[in-house]
């Protein structure tokens, strides 16, 4: 991946987690994690829910303009953040979704 990838402002957009390591989340499915950047390839989200690193998950991504799409990835690498949260970053596998055609 390519650091030069078209990125957008991650203002409005969340992820509720679906599905890890083929397991289903019913709680993690009803809270959001908000994205602080996000790029064709991937997005960084914020969590004080922990993952490990290549954990498969399935999310649901939501967009500023209400459309939501279920996107497939990996967790590519983590960082501890202050406040007992973390950053990590999401290296979509499946569900290829366009920033253009979503932001209208």
């Amino acid at each position: 991946m390519t650091r030069n990838q078209e990125r957008a402002s991650a203002d409005g957009y969340c992820i509720q987690v679906l599905i890890i390591n083929g397991e289903v989340q019913n709680q993690l499915s009803h809270k959001s994690f908000y994205i602080e950047n996000i790029g064709k390839g991937g997005f960084r989200f914020l969590s004080e829910v922990s993952f490990d690193l290549e954990d498969r998950v399935q999310v649901l991504l939501r967009f500023p303009n209400g459309y939501s799409q279920e996107v497939l990835g990996r967790i590519c690498y983590s960082e501890t953040l202050d406040g007992g949260q973390f950053a990590f970053g999401f290296s979509v596998i499946e569900g290829f979704y366009s920033l253009k055609a979503s932001n209208g």
